[in-house]
């Protein structure tokens, strides 16, 4: 059907009169029309758009709904990485942070470069990118973990404030990076809705917003009053911005939602002041914020000043202190780990801490209660350690109402349980030790416990099989260690509710329906028999056993025969390794229910072996340098690789083997371990040297 001239003049009309009016209300909030005017534009041009399917674009306005739902989120390479940032906790981290750059500046010849900054308010939402192609938004990703993340579109197009299409004259290609966030008033409608319905209500607002774009259906976000702020340029083409600010300033006049809050500043002491301001006003915004974003503002510095493994150096977070609350302890009740130590946690009355609803918070161990003097039935305080782990700080002990101290002492110094609450073992607790332990390698426990670790995302990255799954499978007796999760089939999971249905079939009999969950499990086990080796032993639990260790260990023994055969002081030889680790690895082999989980793995074809890293031969074979602290021309992974490419090793801790310890600024305990053992300690000039040498020895 061809559309009428007039027909088509008043679409494109309809659809600028609403995108304006659009652009008023969600991104300056400066309304023009009444909410009864604007739904009158947007219906008619919904109902021209129905007539006549020729005019609907995908940014329309009226594409907003979002699409069909979604059956998995497709993964997103960023065509340019979303680096996290280093954290500044207080002003003298942030002025460090400055006299940092600063001197690497002057070294590479910008001694004379004003320094400008620009701060922003650290949302608490969810990390996005906005990928625009002549204007048009054609793709939405979240972070993820920085170079790959999920494939949001449909959801974010559910976002008023996000442009379906730039102002002005857009270049062909940018990528935009932004936070979605739910505003803390349309938070609380959600959950007294919610509440209404009889339905969960989300504890903050930053849960909201990630769950709601990442909701498969798009309708669900589309029904969430999501809004957001652009805060960086990541990739483009065609964009010639030589400042940070340049870039805020430019994404405002396309119609992309900057933070009016946004400040530039030719002073650190400056920003300091900022920063100190924001912790006192951060309660009076309707967003939450957790601290303030400071940035370098001229590009080519950002450049010169590069990154720091994913962190930018002309980039820090200054994070607020962590909000405290005061409430009652009901009870001490304690967990068994996977490794068998038994951890004590607070039961309190609920409080909201950062705007979270707290009701256990951790306690440590046993001696971290004693030294606390931490009671049951004493008022506490509660804080959310880095903003996320709740802990109880301590007891509030001077007289609050009916609380003093002689209250305090009245109650009972509470004891650590002498058998497992789990399985009633004997606990027991080694020499040197804080930790109190359960000695039962059976106990139920420590089981499901080692199959959460076995199954999480740094190990076998098994997706379904959550910590509900687990505990399902286990109690149902089909799995009792990590192997029988490869035995595992479809009529064995149906049989328990998570996994199907009950209904009636064709001759009226019962039956259970598979549910999708059921499928999406096998095909996750059986896809992470494909993860290397050095994933399977990180995953198996093994006490002292890291990601990191466990990588340094495939290095060296290549296929778990030569693990296993390794004796103890080939082990502990490992740049990196020692005692501990060889210990309890031969502690792991030595029993026999580990033998037969081994052997189960084995006969279900996961990759117990690998080849074996060649090192190149080079100048620096025989060397072992271990790193220890900030290096200012080059990150430690950097210097690391150059090392290698030589023919050296890097090792993780100091030991005899070490030849040198490498010490940039503010060194941990490694300069003091090599000092004290006579280890050659160079600054990050002498290695530069070092390296400059070897590389010219192995080209001549």
């Amino acid at each position: 059907m061809s559309v009428p001239d007039e027909v088509r003049r008043r679409a494109v009309a309809l659809r600028g009169e609403v995108e304006h009016h659009a652009q008023l209300y969600y991104v300056l909030d400066q309304p023009e029309i009444s909410d009864a005017d604007y739904d009158r534009l947007f219906a008619e041009l919904q109902e021209l758009e129905q007539r006549f399917p020729e005019l609907r674009a995908a940014d329309s306005p009226t594409q907003r709904v979002g699409g069909e739902p979604l059956e998995k989120f497709e993964q997103v390479r960023h065509m340019q990485p979303m680096l996290s940032l280093a954290n500044a906790r207080d002003e003298e981290e942030l002025l460090a942070w400055d006299r940092r750059n600063r001197r690497l500046l002057e070294a590479n010849g910008f001694s004379d470069v004003p320094l400008t900054f620009v701060t922003e308010p650290k949302i608490d939402g969810l990390a996005i990118s906005l990928t625009y192609r002549d204007g048009v938004f054609v793709g939405g990703a979240t972070r993820g973990n920085g170079e790959v993340g999920e494939d949001v579109t449909n959801n974010l197009r559910t976002v008023h404030a996000l442009p379906l299409r730039l102002r002005g004259a857009p270049p062909p290609v940018v990528e935009v990076r932004g936070e979605v966030y739910l505003p803390r008033a349309a938070f609380e409608r959600l959950n007294e809705s919610r509440a209404a319905e009889g339905l969960s209500t989300f504890a903050n607002p930053r849960n909201a917003a990630a769950g709601s774009i990442r909701q498969l259906d798009p309708a669900v976000a589309a029904a969430r009053p999501l809004s957001m702020w652009c805060y960086a340029i990541g990739h483009s083409e065609g964009l010639d911005l030589t400042s940070h600010w340049q870039a805020l300033a430019w994404m405002h006049e396309r119609g992309l939602r900057v933070n009016p809050a946004s400040a530039r500043h030719d002073s650190i002491a400056e920003v300091a002041e900022v920063c100190r301001a924001w912790a006192d006003r951060r309660a009076t915004l309707d967003y939450d914020i957790d601290g303030v974003v400071v940035k370098v503002d001229q590009y080519q510095l950002q450049r010169t000043l590069g990154e720091v493994a994913h962190d930018p150096r002309w980039a820090i977070a200054f994070k607020f202190a962590p909000t405290t609350a005061t409430t009652r302890l009901h009870a001490i009740e304690v967990s068994v780990g996977r490794t068998g130590v038994l951890t004590p946690f607070a039961v309190l009355e609920p409080v909201e801490v950062a705007g979270v609803t707290v009701e256990r918070a951790t306690l440590h161990n046993q001696d971290d209660v004693r030294r606390k003097d931490i009671r049951v039935g004493d008022l506490v305080i509660v804080q959310r350690a880095g903003d996320v782990i709740p802990q109880v700080v301590g007891p509030v002990i001077h007289e609050q109402g009916d609380e003093t101290a002689s209250a305090h002492e009245s109650r009972p110094v509470w004891q650590m349980p002498e058998t497992c609450p789990a399985c009633a073992s004997r606990v027991v607790r080694e020499e040197d030790e804080v930790a109190v332990r359960c000695p039962n390698h059976s106990c139920p426990a420590q089981i499901v416990e080692s199959i959460r670790h076995f199954v999480s995302r740094g190990a076998m990255d098994i997706e379904g099989v959550g910590d509900e799954v687990v505990a399902a499978l286990h109690e149902a007796g089909l799995i009792a260690n990590v192997a029988d999760l490869y035995s595992l089939t479809l009529s064995a999971l149906v049989a328990v509710s998570l996994f199907g249905r009950k209904d009636r079939g064709p001759d009226g009999r019962d039956i259970v329906v598979p549910s999708k969950l059921a499928d999406n499990v096998l095909a996750a086990i059986a896809a992470s028999k494909r993860q290397p080796f050095a994933r399977v032993v990180f995953a198996l639990g093994i006490r002292h056993v890291g990601d990191v260790t466990a990588q340094l260990l495939v290095e060296h023994f290549p296929s778990l025969g030569a693990l296993q055969a390794a004796t103890g002081e080939e082990v502990a030889a490992v740049p990196g390794l020692g005692p501990a680790v060889s210990g309890a690895l031969r502690q792991y082999f030595d029993e026999a229910r580990n033998q037969q989980t081994l052997a189960k793995l084995r006969e279900h074809g996961l990759y117990l072996a690998e080849e074996a890293p060649q090192r190149p031969a080079g100048p620096l074979s025989g060397k072992t340098f271990v790193l220890t602290g900030r290096l200012a021309s080059l990150s430690r992974p950097q210097a690391a690789a150059r090392i290698k490419e030589l023919g050296g090793k890097v090792g993780e801790s100091v030991s005899r083997a070490t030849g040198y310890v490498v010490a940039g600024e503010e060194p941990g305990s490694k300069l003091a371990k090599a000092q004290a053992a006579g280890v050659t300690v160079i600054d990050e000039a002498a290695l530069l040297d070092l390296l400059a040498a070897a590389a010219e020895s192995k080209s001549s």
